[in-house]
């Protein structure tokens, strides 16, 4: 697993809109993937028989 540095803005991230936009769609964009790791790394943990776990259901197909 390789952990992903968030983004860095971009010089024109606050004189910009496209710009900033950009920024916030790969901002949130790095978040979901991450989240989505963890909630991986959970599952697996659960079916290993780790206790005291809370987690999220894989995603649906499609």
């Amino acid at each position: 697993m390789i952990v992903q540095p968030k983004p860095v803005p971009p010089d024109d991230v606050l004189s910009s809109r496209i710009a900033g936009e950009q920024y916030d769609n790969a901002v949130e964009a790095w978040g979901e993937e991450g989240w989505a790791r963890v909630s991986r790394l959970c599952r697996f943990f659960d079916t290993m028989g780790m206790r005291g776990l809370d987690c999220p259901p894989p995603p649906r197909p499609g």
